[in-house]
């Protein structure tokens, strides 16, 4: 008889099968790869061996170097009473300058740069019933597919409709080392539409990004605890570096 049992998930497999190999790809050596063994899930230091680092989707996701946006975390993060920057390890980013980061105890941190807000995620706690938790491995794995499989980068704050499209139409593709850039800045008055912006350096802009304003941390609060619809909501709990919320 056939073997009826479910398979076991492969991380990351799922994204390669929908959207092939990387593109723009840079070749990692095991040695780089494995300074991080410990620190990052086994799944993407394997990765990172098998397949390299590079993007998707026309440059929408980048699966990235930590190394270069780790003095940014370690300014962002400076002081905080909750994190450190020193366990954190940037894998995934957008062509808009959101980084996905995965921790030892928080898992997965969102930083969505160009809002200044810090969102966790921990995917390895039973969180939905029925389903089971995951372990670290696909734990990252799920944080790069709901990127690449579902999310839309930035979109048009009037509209509501991603700009990606219309942006790399405009200005052309970004590389590794590329972001684009918006100008006015959304947090300083701009519009967020797509002709606000053009092409930067990528850690410049996070650089400049982390420094316009406080950033805040939204807490996930559950359906038990009193969260809003079947899965709970996320809400303003403390600014970064500070106990508090604060004032712009």
């Amino acid at each position: 008889m056939p073997n009826t049992l479910p398979q076991p998930r492969r991380p990351l497999q799922e994204v390669l099968d929908e959207f092939g190999p990387l593109q723009d790809r840079e070749q990692v050596s095991v040695a780089q790869a494995e300074a991080y063994r410990g620190r990052l899930p086994d799944a993407m230091v394997d990765f990172w061996i098998q397949h390299g680092r590079g993007q998707w989707r026309d440059g929408l996701f980048w699966i990235c170097d930590p190394e270069p946006i780790m003095p940014v975390l370690h300014a962002l993060f400076a002081g905080d009473p909750e994190f450190d920057a020193a366990k954190m390890v940037p894998f995934i980013r957008d062509a808009f300058g959101d980084v996905d980061v995965w921790h030892p105890e928080f898992k997965l941190i969102s930083l969505n740069m160009n809002l200044g807000t810090v969102t966790t995620t921990d995917i390895t706690t039973k969180v939905v019933e029925g389903v089971p938790p995951f372990d670290d491995d696909m734990a990252v794995a799920s944080a790069v597919d709901a990127s690449v499989f579902d999310f839309r980068g930035w979109v048009d704050a009037d509209s509501g409709e991603p700009v990606f499209d219309a942006v790399r139409r405009r200005l052309g593709p970004i590389n590794a080392d590329q972001v684009y850039t918006m100008a006015p800045h959304f947090r300083l008055g701009g519009y967020g539409v797509a002709e606000d912006f053009s092409i930067g350096g990528f850690i410049e802009y996070l650089s400049f990004l982390s420094q316009i304003g406080p950033f805040t941390l939204q807490r996930y609060v559950g359906p038990k605890q009193g969260g809003r619809g079947a899965f709970g909501h996320h809400e303003s709990a403390r600014t970064i570096g500070h106990d508090r919320l604060i004032e712009n």
